[in-house]
C-alpha cells in the first residue's frame, strides 16, 4: 500500500508542506489498519480519531477518504468505502467515579444474586463468561479460574480470598451456575443479579455499570490498558481508553 500512497500523492497538485500532511496521515491510517482495508478496520481508525480536535478529525477523514476513492478507481478495492467522523462535536471527558459497594460483601447468606454480582465486581466476568464456567475451571489450591472462550481464547484470572469461598459452596456441581447438569442461560442471570440488587438497595445497578467498576478498581491499582484488556478478553485495548483518559 506504500507505493499507491505515494503514488495518490504525487498524482496530486500539492505544496510541500501538504505533501508531507498527506504523507504522514495515510502513513498513520496503514500502520492501524496494518494495510487491510475492511469494515473492522475502518471502524477501528474512526475510534482512534474521537479525541482528535474536531478540525484534525476533518483533515485525516478527508484525506483517508480521498485515498479510499482512488485505490477504488484503480481497482484495488472492489467497492468504495467512506469513513465517517465518529461524532460532529468535540469529544468531552467522561467522568466515571467509583462507588462504595461494600455491602455486596457484607452479606452473610449467600445468594446467587451476590455471587453473580462479585464475580462482575472482582473479576470483570460477563454473564456470558458465566453461563460457561465450570466448577472443573477453578483451582480453589492456586486460587486460579481459567476461561475458555472461542472468541477470546484462553484466560486465567487469579480469584481473590472473599470470592473464593463463595465459589466453594458450588463444589460437586458440573456448572458454576447449574442446572440439572446443564447451564442457565444469560437472562437467567441477569433475572437473578437484578433482584439481588433490588433487594440490598442498589436497583439503578446493572451488570454493565459494576463491570465498570471493575475496571476503574483495576485502574486504581495501576494495572496497564494493555493487561485490563487481557483480563476482560478484549480483542483491542481501545475500547478501555475512556476510563484511562484522564
Amino acid at each position: 500500500m506504500k507505493n499507491q500512497m505515494l503514488t495518490f500523492i504525487a498524482a496530486k497538485s500539492l505544496s510541500q508542506n501538504s505533501q508531507k500532511s498527506y504523507l504522514y496521515d495515510l502513513q498513520q491510517f496503514c500502520d492501524l489498519t496494518q494495510g487491510q482495508v475492511s469494515d473492522y478496520s475502518l471502524k477501528r481508525y474512526e475510534q482512534s480519531l474521537r479525541e482528535l480536535k474536531l478540525s484534525a478529525q476533518k483533515r485525516k477523514l478527508s484525506t483517508v477518504n480521498q485515498f479510499l476513492f482512488f485505490l477504488y478507481e484503480k481497482g484495488t478495492l472492489d467497492r468504495f468505502y467512506k469513513i465517517k467522523s465518529s461524532s460532529q462535536e468535540p469529544s468531552r471527558p467522561c467522568s466515571y467515579e467509583r462507588m462504595n459497594l461494600s455491602k455486596l460483601e457484607d452479606e452473610t447468606h449467600l445468594k446467587t444474586g451476590q455471587l453473580i454480582a462479585c464475580l462482575i465486581l472482582e473479576l470483570g466476568l460477563t454473564p456470558s463468561d458465566m453461563i460457561q464456567l465450570k466448577v472443573a475451571d477453578l483451582d480453589f489450591d492456586f486460587q486460579v479460574m481459567t476461561l475458555k472462550t472461542p472468541n477470546r481464547g484462553m484466560r486465567v484470572l487469579e480469584i481473590p480470598e472473599h470470592l473464593c469461598q463463595l465459589l466453594k459452596s458450588r463444589q460437586g456441581k458440573t456448572y458454576l451456575f447449574d442446572n440439572k447438569g446443564h447451564s442457565y442461560s444469560r437472562q437467567w442471570l441477569f433475572k437473578k443479579l437484578s433482584a439481588y440488587l433490588n433487594e440490598i438497595g442498589y436497583p439503578d445497578l446493572t451488570a454493565q455499570k459494576l463491570r465498570e467498576q471493575y475496571i476503574l478498581r483495576e485502574k486504581a491499582k495501576g494495572v496497564s490498558m494493555m493487561d485490563l484488556s487481557q483480563k476482560l478478553g478484549l480483542k483491542s485495548p481501545m475500547t478501555l481508553e475512556k476510563y484511562y483518559r484522564n
